[in-house]
């Protein structure tokens, strides 16, 4: 088939990660980070009590930790010193004590950290889960456009490693920040309680943090964002050279697809090497920030220490406060890198949500269907400019079986793609039962219209589930659908309808295309359309098919994409096509003595009968 018939073909291409929203992501303005989040909620909203809980541990947490220095500073200035003088530390609080509840600050922080780790998960993991779910729907809704237009590597991407971006964020993220957040502005008022002049001179450092971190993160965004257009570049070549791996094979071409996917790969390496240099440089100065707070402390705190203006315990206290200040800065810059890498992913899932390419349907689904079709006046165009059908009007009566003839390119099976509404027209009507596809119910729709493919896929499962596709049929009827689809050998070669498929179960190119037939068979739908190509299958095979083909097309109505003369010949009409409109149209004898093109194209079958 060509290009034009069947729409645009995706060739594996380094340099295109597909189209659509990926080709051009949308720059992200301020405030749409929180846009973002908010509407990320609604899938997380169901499980809000694990937020509840995560979030009841904060101030247990705060609490235990602003705790700890400051028993520090009771113990030296009080026991431990009195000690030193000779002396008796007056009040309760002993070493003894002071250790008890140091103690049981500790288990409390530690415990309590613990049940929020637990409880974040748990709401991550079940939002991530109804996320994955929400893009899977959405992509199986999209009409035939949309797969026309993307890789299934890039798409495969936004369910795997965007959702999997989330999860740090969801688990050590949002309410992370919030406790970070939350520490910091405790410890720097626990700090001013106990000395302002001490505390200020720890926050001459505070500009210099800000600078740093707004530095790190705008360039932590720029390469995350990076990171995931070259990680769906790289998915997307895999998926195609996998896909097409005999066609790479057959022409040589295995070691420039090797250097192309090494490209690729690199492109994604040099993403991700940059980013963590970033985020490490952005721990190294955090810790030598740090480092150089502490340093003003010891030399003015000391100075003050040894006038006797502060404290030893008091100074000592201080600098726990200054390194568990930075615990929680510094946590809070490496969970910028985490968050920014969450914020593109979030862009490109909810830029995939965003996209609506899906056909319109109706509510239109009756007990019984006749099987009348109609096109009326239908023009089409795959990228919306070069049409492929052009005004063409046809009508097939119940039970009739309509022929399509032309050459290559011609929209033969352009027309059959719209029967069976994978796509819309622009401009006139396809018809079935006298209502405009577009208004019956999808289901209702593909119950009428059963298709014969050429491509067929075979599903892992066992091969009752390839043909039942998940109707519930019964055992009986798929084994006779399989039985009159000439598959009864198989059956028994593969030891019944159970039999696995897939592993070294596969089936042959011929047998793929009558467990298609099996399939129409089984679903016994009052509308068949067939593409009845049969150069890939062996004659014995071919005799095969068509013997099921004839029972397929018994009692209903049925377009098909004819290829063979004997085909053509019971047609109750032939459509012939060219440069995507109706040139001739009648039954084979009627063709025959206007002498057109369809003269020409019987004249120039082959020996076996095929039209060329």
């Amino acid at each position: 088939m060509s290009q034009t018939e069947t729409g645009p073909q995706v060739p594996p291409d380094p340099k295109r990660e597909g189209l659509g929203p990926e080709r051009h992501p949308a720059v992200r303005v301020r405030g749409q980070d929180w846009a973002l989040l908010r509407r990320f909620w609604q899938y997380a909203r169901q499980d809000r009590r694990w937020l509840w809980l995560g979030l009841l541990g904060l101030p247990v947490m705060t609490g235990a930790g602003l705790l700890q220095p400051w028993l520090i500073k009771v113990a030296i200035d009080g026991p431990i010193a009195a000690s030193v003088k000779g002396l008796v530390a007056p009040g309760p609080w002993t070493l003894g004590t002071i250790a008890s509840v140091f103690l049981v600050a500790v288990i409390s922080e530690y415990g309590f950290r613990g049940l929020q780790l637990y409880a974040l998960q748990t709401l991550g993991f079940r939002a991530l889960g109804r996320l994955r779910r929400a893009v899977f729907v959405h992509v199986l809704g999209q009409g035939g456009r949309f797969f026309d237009t993307r890789t299934t590597g890039s798409l495969l991407t936004r369910t795997t490693t965007d959702v999997e971006a989330l999860g740090e964020v969801l688990t050590f993220g949002i309410v992370g920040i919030l406790g970070d957040v939350i520490d910091i502005v405790s410890i720097i008022a626990v700090m001013v309680v106990l000395d302002l002049k001490l505390t200020a001179m720890s926050m001459l450092v505070a500009p210099l943090i800000v600078l740093v971190v707004n530095f790190f993160r705008r360039q932590l965004r720029k390469y995350s964002n990076e990171i995931r257009r070259s990680m769906a570049q790289s998915s997307g070549y895999y998926q195609e050279a996998l896909a097409g791996a005999r066609i790479i094979q057959l022409h040589g071409r295995q070691q420039t697809t090797i250097d192309e996917y090494r490209e690729l790969n690199y492109s994604y390496l040099n993403a991700y090497r940059t980013s963590n240099v970033y985020d490490a440089g952005l721990y190294a100065v955090m810790d030598g920030v740090a480092s150089l707070c502490i340093a003003l402390l010891i030399w003015y705190g000391g100075g003050r220490a040894l006038q006797g203006a502060v404290t030893v315990g008091l100074l000592v206290a201080f600098i726990q406060y200054i390194q568990r200040l930075f615990i929680p800065i510094r946590e809070l810059s490496a969970k910028v890198a985490t968050i920014e890498r969450a914020f593109s992913a979030l862009e490109r899932i909810f830029g995939l949500l965003d996209v609506h390419e899906e056909v319109r349907q109706g509510a239109f689904a009756p007990e019984q269907v006749r099987g009348e079709i109609a096109l009326d006046h239908v023009d089409f165009a795959y990228d919306g400019r070069n049409l492929v059908l052009k005004g063409v009007s046809l009508e097939v009566g119940p039970g009739q079986v309509l022929a399509l003839v032309g050459p290559t390119g011609s929209g033969k099976t352009t027309v059959a793609k719209l029967l069976t509404h994978m796509y819309e027209p622009p401009d006139g009507r396809v018809m079935l039962d006298g209502v405009p596809v577009e208004q019956w119910q999808a289901q209702a729709l593909r119950r009428a219209i059963g298709v014969v493919q050429q491509d067929v896929i075979e599903f892992s499962g066992s091969l009752y589930d390839n043909v039942d596709l998940g109707r519930g049929l019964s055992r009986q009827k798929v084994e006779q659908a399989l039985e009159d689809a000439c598959l009864g050998d198989v059956v028994q070669r593969l030891g019944g309808v159970e039999a696995m498929l897939g592993d070294g179960m596969a089936l042959s190119s011929g047998e793929r295309q009558l467990l298609s037939v099996a399939r129409i068979l089984a679903a016994n739908p009052a509308v068949v359309v067939l593409d009845e190509a049969t150069a890939s299958i062996d004659s014995l095979t071919e005799q095969k098919l068509q013997q099921a083909i004839e029972r397929v097309l018994a009692g209903r109505t049925a377009v098909v994409v004819a290829h063979r003369l004997s085909t053509i010949r019971r047609a109750d009409c032939i459509a012939v096509l060219r440069h995507g409109e109706l040139i001739e149209k009648g039954n084979h004898d009627e063709l025959m003595q206007l002498g057109g093109l369809y003269a020409e194209l019987v004249a120039s079958a082959d020996r076996q009968g095929h039209l060329v």
